[in-house]
């Protein structure tokens, strides 16, 4: 059991607990903590000391690290389980103690050892054992081990042995790190301390009781599973739980860390003879200058101490306020209270939770607007809508998220989870399928005629609606009037609502309807969206029946007609140009296959008068042909630069139009 019992636990949500501890003392006193080792960083990192009543805690120590063999190891003490003291004594020879035989005078003198010798009794011969004392008057005397008192002297032995014990008992205790509170102070006085460690998240648990009597609230009951997985019972302790996530993080700061120092070697030098200094003129004048330059002279210890006490008194009194107002502010706190976007719920009743168990703690019974409804989600459940509390959060409290038990007429009903809720914050929490009604949902979708027609950057882009119309029917056996709300999936970047009711409310992913569902009969309801899609032409590829296909369909208006009917005979006279080019290109190639012929046959002709004539002849077609590839080459180049020319009067007028509007049924001129 711990000098400090808990008088209040505060458990957080993201596995931290906070806890404090008092008591009150008189006078100069020390106060012990017990924690597991894992522990020990925490308590480090958290601790907080405080005397509420003018005192100081002059330290806090604790266990360390090493291992018990090593830390006994620096004393040279053992004792053994049996015969401890014969076993303790020898290991102490040269010790200063005093003896007091019973019945005899106290005696003084230095440890020789233990002399161990059979004595007769009338049982026989006994084995005992016997103190060899050397007196402050010189003798030596010795005494019966076991029938005399003993004091130590000797205060290095007895802190030796006082560490050797402790160290011993604190091993007993597995896992287990003891810090000790040294208080100063004078008179009685209340002692508190507070740290922070891992603890278990509490969690919330919900019922919700429906039709709890004719025209009554529905009521909502929360409570908060805690876990003391502690060594120590929770008894009569405030409790309080917060909901949030602040910062926290673990830190090692009990494993004792050290510094690598370089080393420096003694540099070795021949010896010189000392040097004879001249005498100086002492100079007041600088030397006052260079005291102004100075360091303060230290306090003598006896000051630094007192100076040391009282700052720790005032930054204690700075930081934490008086004991009174202390007291004041946590009075001055309500019992459920939002600190940014933290918010705690205080246990008005001490809270006992014994070690290693845990507990149900009550944090709230309050009545809420709500009522039972329907919620059509097809994703959730396709053939039936989903029965739900429609819970506006009127209780004053922020709810943290946790798992409902619903109870309708005294009855368990279902089961659903709530998210966080703060004040005023709605929400449908779903507990049951309704099986007394069924859903089809039929999908019609079309696309409509065009509506709008833009021309930009040489493209022209013809707009049209995408129509897809959804109708719900919903099957009612119930004899009762219902509420039905409908989950219908959204996407802004794509469709709008066109010729529907208007939203009850908007999700992130859903619209959301609601109506009413008569009984016993099929209801229809209707969402109707709507996209806009697009077509693309490029105009410097459109043909006549396509301009035509457009001024028929009214499309454009008379000016963008003409304008592009200009651009369509740009479009052909470069198309022209084209085509005659592409024929020279073809004549040349068949010139040259030609001439290919000819020189092949040439070469192959003789001297004989009868060759002769004919090889005139083919000289005579080629020289025509050359005449022939001379004239193409010259259309070509006139060719190319009308063609040229014609393409950048087209660029030029795609480049200027520009139209946007909607199709009209008539175009003025």
């Amino acid at each position: 059991m711990s000098d400090l019992p808990i008088r209040q636990v505060v458990l957080y949500k993201h596995g931290v607990g906070y806890f404090e501890r008092e008591t009150n003392l008189e006078g100069d006193q020390s106060l012990s903590l017990s924690f597991k080792q894992r522990e020990v960083s925490d308590v480090l990192k958290s601790l907080t000391v405080l005397d509420l009543n003018g005192g100081i805690v002059s330290a806090v120590s604790y266990d360390s690290t090493t291992p018990i063999e090593q830390l006994l190891a620096e004393i040279a003490l053992s004792i053994p389980d049996s015969g401890s003291l014969k076993g303790l004594l020898p290991q102490i020879k040269g010790a200063r103690v005093s003896v007091k035989p019973t019945g005899g005078s106290v005696v003084q003198g230095t440890i020789l050892g233990i002399d161990k010798t059979d004595a007769r009794t009338e049982h026989g011969l006994e084995e005992t054992h016997r103190l060899s004392l050397l007196t402050d008057a010189g003798d030596i005397r010795t005494f019966d081990l076991f029938d005399l008192e003993l004091t130590l002297l000797d205060d290095g032995i007895k802190r030796d042995l006082d560490f050797y014990l402790r160290t011993q008992l604190a091993s007993k205790k597995k896992d287990a790190r003891t810090f000790t509170l040294f208080a100063q102070g004078e008179g009685k006085r209340t002692i508190r301390v507070s740290y922070v460690l891992e603890a278990p998240v509490w969690k919330a648990t919900y019922r919700i009781l429906l039709d709890e009597g004719e025209g009554s609230s529905p009521l909502i009951q929360g409570w908060a599973v805690v876990d003391n997985t502690s060594d120590e019972d929770w008894q009569d302790v405030s409790l309080t739980l917060v909901a949030g996530l602040p910062v926290s993080f673990t830190h090692d700061l009990y494993t004792p860390r050290y510094i690598r120092r370089p080393v420096v070697e003694v540099k070795e030098t021949t010896g010189v003879l000392p040097p004879m200094a001249e005498a100086g003129v002492e100079d007041y004048e600088v030397t006052g200058e260079l005291m102004a330059f100075s360091a303060p002279a230290a306090p003598a210890p006896a000051r630094m101490a007192k100076m040391r006490r009282r700052e720790s008194i005032e930054s204690v009194e700075k930081n934490y306020g008086s004991r009174s107002s202390a007291v004041s502010s946590v009075q001055a706190q309500t019992r459920e209270r939002q600190v940014g976007d933290l918010f705690e719920y205080s246990i008005d009743k001490p809270v006992t939770v014994r070690r290693n168990q845990s507990a149900l703690v009550p944090i709230l019974l309050k009545p809420f607007a709500g009522r039972s409804v329907l919620l059509y989600q097809k994703s959730a459940r396709a053939e039936n809508p989903i029965r739900c509390v429609e819970f506006e959060n009127t209780t004053g409290l922020t709810l943290e998220g946790g798992p409902v038990t619903v109870l309708e007429q005294g009855s368990y009903v279902g089961e659903a989870m709530l998210d966080t809720l703060k004040p005023t914050e709605k929400r449908l929490v779903g507990y049951a399928v309704e099986l007394a009604a069924r859903v089809l949902d039929n999908i019609d979708s079309h696309s409509d005629r065009v509506t709008r027609v833009t021309i930009r950057n040489g493209t022209l882009k013809t707009h049209y609606a995408e129509v897809q119309k959804t109708t719900y029917t919903f099957n009612s056996k119930s004899d009762k009037e219902q509420v039905v709300y409908l989950d219908h999936p959204r996407d802004d970047s794509r469709w709008k609502l066109v010729e529907t009711a208007k939203p009850h409310e908007t999700t992130e992913n859903y619209w959301r309807f609601r109506f009413t569902l008569p009984p016993g009969t099929a209801s229809k309801f209707v969402v109707q969206q709507q996209q806009t899609l697009f077509q693309s032409f490029g105009l410097a590829d459109i043909t006549d029946k396509l301009l035509a296909t457009w001024v028929s369909a009214k499309y454009l208006d008379k000016a963008t007609e003409k304008a592009l009917k200009e651009v369509l005979a740009q479009r052909q006279q470069v198309g022209r140009t084209e085509e005659k080019l592409a024929q020279l290109n073809e004549e040349r190639n068949k010139i040259h296959a030609e001439q290919k012929r000819i020189r092949e046959n040439l070469g192959a002709l003789g001297d004989r008068a009868s060759e002769k004539a004919l090889r005139e002849r083919f000289v005579a077609t080629l020289d025509k042909q050359e005449d022939r590839l001379a004239k193409i080459t010259e259309e070509e180049a006139k060719l190319q630069t009308d063609r040229d020319e014609a393409r950048e009067r087209l660029n030029a007028a795609l480049a200027k139009l520009e139209y946007d509007a909607p199709v009209l049924t008539e175009h003025a001129d």
